[in-house]
């Protein structure tokens, strides 16, 4: 039961009924279509495949969007293609677990693999924290070759300290985005437009560019605010604006724990996480996906 005396949590009290929505005619006994280019809405008329699922009403009904998860968009990505997707360009495998490289050909008691452990932060980076940064990454924790281990910082805009940017850079971390405003609305960006997120990732990019000298084209990944993902509105503004992986998508709990993989082919693992709004469509980008 809704408690709506909490305005400000509870967005719906008004509403008394669910809408109906109607679904599109995709699977019917006969073709409704004579055009194999074309499907029926809800109302039998039929229009291009290409509208369906493409964040626009285009029936009289509205049916065309009204079906359009990783099952039953008429547009999805298609099921991972090991012939055709390879490394280093694409890689996929049906459930997400396959280990790339040709490490462990019998993906079990997998000794050659070593543990890959991303270490990430998000949001701002200020005097609030920028000691914190110092103790972890003292230079006393390496990997096995030697080396210093490093982390990825997703930066939002807001109480930046872009010197402080600039300095995590030159020690050797990796630099990303993570968005201008960093909008408390969760649904803005569940919903916001490619314009929308390019606005806020590609200008993002821009400010880093700017005021952190971070000018070596090396700010290729993002992460959604409240690892919202934004569907395919944002995959596409990712492809348009160059970058070249996300890291917002999270898999339900498993073991052995996903490998990133391509979107190129469908994701290996359903969309976790209540009202998330994960990709659909074939995409040019990586996802890093959280475990």
């Amino acid at each position: 039961k809704q408690t709506c005396d909490w305005k400000w949590a509870v967005k719906n009290c008004d509403k008394l009924t669910k809408e109906k929505k109607v679904k599109p005619l995709l699977v019917t006994d006969e073709p409704l279509c004579p055009d194999e280019n074309k499907l029926a809405c809800g109302d039998a008329i039929c229009i291009q495949k290409e509208l369906f699922c493409d964040g626009k009403k285009d029936c009289n009904d509205g049916s065309d969007e009204n079906s359009c998860d990783i099952d039953t968009d008429p547009n999805r990505a298609p099921p991972c293609d090991k012939e055709i997707c390879r490394l280093p360009d694409c890689f996929c495998s049906e459930d997400g677990t396959t280990v790339p490289g040709d490490l462990c050909l019998e993906n079990d008691k997998c000794v050659r693999v070593p543990q890959m452990v991303m270490v990430t932060f998000d949001d701002a980076i200020n005097n609030n924290n920028i000691d914190l940064y110092k103790e972890i990454f003292n230079k006393q924790r390496r990997n096995p070759n030697g080396c210093d281990i490093k982390a990825t910082f997703f930066v939002s805009h807001k109480y930046t300290n872009y010197s402080a940017v600039e300095d995590m850079h030159r020690l050797g971390h990796e630099i990303a985005a993570h968005s201008i405003t960093h909008n408390d609305n969760e649904t803005f960006w569940t919903d916001a437009t490619v314009e929308d997120w390019a606005k806020e990732m590609a200008g993002s990019r821009l400010i880093i560019d700017k005021f952190a000298n971070i000018n070596d084209n090396s700010v290729v990944g993002l992460r959604a605010p409240y690892l919202r993902v934004g569907g395919n509105h944002q995959f596409t503004m990712m492809e348009e604006q160059s970058f070249l992986y996300d890291s917002s998508i999270t898999a339900p709990l498993k073991n052995p724990p996903l490998w990133p993989y391509t979107m190129y082919f469908r994701m290996p693992h359903r969309c976790h996480g209540n009202l998330q709004n994960c990709p659909t469509r074939s995409h040019a980008v990586w996802e890093m996906v959280m475990n």
